[in-house]
């Protein structure tokens, strides 16, 4: 079976079981955890407890390219330096690759979607990520594994294909796309920000927080139950008329795994999100 959206703890850890009794080497496990606040916490706490199997990635060192002013705080990499460092890491379109992290998902479904960019299909993020591999009583190690680089990359067609700041700057006359921001509705409306220089939100944008889409124990909410907040959400758009933003690209790509999750395929991405925006003063900001 191939995953390319969410897979179960109990269908990863059948695949970790059946990989070490056959001795292949289809399945590539990524812990991807990382913080905005504290940046090396995902490295600390995997030498305490990981999945076994798993490989840890620095989030800001490989997937997030080189900051600078006007990029916002996570732009994506160059395309072909970050192939040849996921070639290192393993990546070889014919593994499963499977991702998760610590926290809430944001760091897993945005390298989730820049493999997906590289043109990976056989990719999937942990449903419930460590926390919900913990909830469900499945083995942990603190052992680390270094990575394994794969023989050979073989080109293939982008999956995804970011969004650049002009299209949203000429959305606010066209009115085409609606842009969900998946900040919490406080830092969307300009109330207690202390990670941007600027608050507020970008014109015409929907408040719809990536947190939405968990339930109470950080696991997704089912398919269908989320095709129906979304559809509600979007009252008659289509999916291909949707882009997603937040502070830097990281929650917004929760919304959009989400909606490919649910069925609902075609958004987009903005990764320089709100903090590529305000690093322009001609780009409006409103808090309302």
């Amino acid at each position: 079976m191939i995953y390319t959206t969410l897979i179960e703890p109990h269908e990863l850890h059948a695949l970790l079981v059946n990989q070490k009794i056959s001795k292949s080497d289809n399945l590539l496990v990524l812990d991807a955890s990382c913080s905005i606040t504290e940046p090396d916490i995902g490295k600390k706490n995997y030498a305490v407890e990981h999945i076994p199997g798993a490989v840890f990635i620095d989030f800001d060192k490989y997937v997030t390219g080189k900051v600078a002013k006007g990029t916002g705080r996570h732009p994506m990499p160059d395309r072909a330096a970050f192939e040849k460092n996921m070639q290192a890491f393993g990546v070889d379109s014919s593994k499963q690759i499977v991702i998760y992290d610590q926290g809430g998902l944001g760091f897993s479904t945005r390298l989730w979607y820049e493999l997906r960019w590289l043109g990976y299909e056989r990719v999937a993020v942990l449903n419930g990520g460590l926390k919900g591999w913990k909830l469900k009583n499945l083995p942990l190690t603190g052992t680390p594994l270094e990575p394994q680089p794969s023989e050979s990359v073989t080109e293939h067609e982008a999956l995804e294909v970011p969004v650049q700041m002009k299209e949203v700057q000429d959305n606010l006359k066209t009115h085409e796309f609606m842009l969900i921001d998946a900040r919490p509705e406080t830092r969307f409306h300009g109330i207690g920000e202390t990670i941007d220089h600027k608050a507020g939100h970008i014109p015409r944008a929907v408040c719809r927080s990536g947190s939405e889409c968990f339930d109470e124990n950080g696991f997704f909410k089912s398919a269908p139950e989320l095709r129906k907040e979304f559809l509600a959400l979007l009252n008659g758009k289509s999916p291909k008329q949707v882009i997603h933003s937040c502070g830097s690209g990281v929650n917004a790509s929760v919304n959009l795994f989400a909606m490919d999750y649910c069925g609902l395929f075609g958004s987009r991405l903005y990764p320089g999100s709100f903090s590529q925006w305000i690093d322009f003063e001609e780009n409006p900001v409103v808090t309302d």
